[in-house]
């Protein structure tokens, strides 16, 4: 009997000793997601493996490369800024982050394989450089194109792409960015329109976009989600209120070489409740500029702006650029470093006043991001 009780309390040592080895990993990894114990905060849609399919085979080379861009939301400037500090609007929580992380090892070999046109068409055209390269707040900033073929496929651009849908007045374009679980990022604006109270469907994802190729294939949404904070909205759009519940998620399903997209382009780190202002790389592709002007190759190639932010709201940032339609649900990235697996997404191209060069996005945080990757699973 003493005998057992000792290979007991050996066993039950080893036990705790195992827990609490777990416990300090847990501690030790970037993130544990938190049950979603408010799954009234986030609305979704499910997309049947039949509309997927439909999706799919609708959103061909040809009907990706004439989509015009969303009419993402804006406003006439001057974009007044709202300096009132409302703290029971503030979203107060330890900062949290996810790291990004690569492609699968074969993955451009697969892909080259299974898309070869596509990366035949990847021919280099150099890069285009628009305004100073200048430091600052409001309307200060550095603009480019990344046209450089292989530029697209390096990271982080490989995580940004074309959200190509269908609206009820025909078809739609936005930017969106591979996360983890194999889950894009975007705008909710790009997914669920609060003012007539509608999803809208047909959802498709073309990561590395350029100029009518598609190096790593079309991923067709499985599951979309929006905030129920964005759903439960009424009346005409309004930057500084509107705004932080402009996000949204959608899982992707395989591409048609069987790749899942984390596995095809790896994915774009996130980070929530870190301060307003922070040095931004926002990645997207426009058609117009925040003259509601229509830009040459509009829609073709990714554009980023770069800057630091500044507090437009109560959770909203802003930050310099000069392009809008079509950028809507383009990641505000911080890390941008061109061919290094580091970046971390920390709101979405939301709205912007037209005249003024700014962009406006919410500030990731508890009551954004969190439960709408709780939900998916990113």
């Amino acid at each position: 009997m003493i005998r057992r009780l000792t290979r007991l309390t050996s066993i039950l040592v080893v036990f705790m000793a195992l827990v609490g080895t777990t416990s300090v990993l847990a501690h030790e990894s970037t993130y544990v997601p938190a049950p979603d114990v408010s799954s009234q905060l986030v609305a979704h849609k499910v997309i049947s493996p039949a509309e997927q399919q439909a999706a799919l085979a609708f959103w061909t080379r040809e009907a990706l490369a004439a989509v015009q861009p969303m009419e993402m939301p804006s406003q006439q400037g001057p974009a007044e800024i709202d300096t009132t500090v409302l703290p029971e609007q503030e979203v107060i929580g330890p900062p949290g982050f996810v790291a990004p992380g690569m492609a699968a090892p074969d993955a451009d070999r697969v892909a080259r394989a299974a898309y070869p046109d596509d990366w035949a068409r990847l021919d280099d055209q150099g890069t285009e450089s628009v305004a100073a390269d200048l430091e600052g707040t409001s309307q200060v900033f550095t603009g480019y194109f990344a046209k450089d073929s292989a530029l697209q496929r390096m990271y982080p651009h490989r995580w940004v792409g074309r959200l190509s849908f269908t609206t009820p007045d025909g078809t739609s374009s936005c930017s969106g960015s591979s996360i983890s679980g194999n889950v894009m990022l975007t705008a909710a604006h790009c997914l669920y329109d609060s003012t007539n109270n509608r999803w809208y469907s047909n959802w498709v994802f073309t990561p590395a976009y350029r100029n009518g190729a598609a190096p790593y294939g079309t991923f067709a949404a499985t599951q979309c989600w929006v905030l129920t904070a964005w759903i439960n909205l009424n009346g005409n759009y309004a930057i500084n209120t509107w705004a932080p519940h402009d996000v949204g998620v959608c899982t992707m399903g395989t591409n048609s070489s069987g790749q899942t997209l984390n596995y095809a382009v790896g994915w774009m780190g996130r980070q929530w409740n870190y301060s307003y202002i922070r040095h931004f790389h926002d990645l997207g592709y426009p058609f117009r500029n925040t003259s509601d002007q229509l830009i040459t190759d509009a829609g073709k190639y990714l554009h980023i702006c770069a800057a630091e932010s500044f507090r437009q709201a109560t959770e909203v940032r802003g930050m310099g650029c000069d392009m809008s339609r079509g950028k809507s649900g383009g990641p505000l990235m911080v890390g941008y470093a061109p061919t290094v697996v580091t970046g971390w997404a920390d709101g979405v191209y939301s709205g912007f006043f037209i005249g003024v060069d700014n962009l406006y996005a919410a500030r990731f945080n508890d009551n954004n991001i969190v439960p709408l990757c709780n939900a998916a699973g990113c």
